[in-house]
């Protein structure tokens, strides 16, 4: 019986030490903007959001990256057989942790870094 409730608090505390990293870890993330823009981070960038959608090519939307964070992906647009499209732009952000930078897709947790990229938090 003691063995039973010994393990079961061993689980508890394990869970919620789980937990605690997660959210400190996230917390040290930062939304960031990029320093130096040019045409290599902007294909650096496009070609890490193309392989996180599963695309060969994507189009982002109108956004100056030294002063947002927010990146829009643009929908493909409608096939000659459509008239409206249903589809949505997706977002990713610019994060840092304080030394590199990331992509980030909203709504989820995987990081795709950005080797050769400089940010500051914003």
């Amino acid at each position: 019986m003691r063995t039973r409730s010994g393990k079961i608090a061993l689980v508890l505390s394990l869970a919620a030490s789980a937990g605690a990293c997660q959210s400190i870890a996230g917390a040290t993330l930062r939304a960031a903007v990029l320093l130096e823009p040019n045409d290599q981070t902007r294909m650096r960038l496009e070609k890490a959001i193309a392989e996180a959608v599963g695309a060969g090519r994507v189009t982002l939307g109108p956004v100056d990256l030294t002063r947002d964070s927010l990146i829009s992906v643009l929908p493909p647009p409608p096939g000659p057989y459509e008239g409206n499209s249903p589809a949505m732009p997706r977002y990713f952000e610019l994060v840092t942790d304080g030394k590199e930078c990331f992509l980030r897709e909203r709504g989820k947790d995987e990081l795709r870094a950005l080797p050769g990229t400089t940010c500051r938090a914003q």
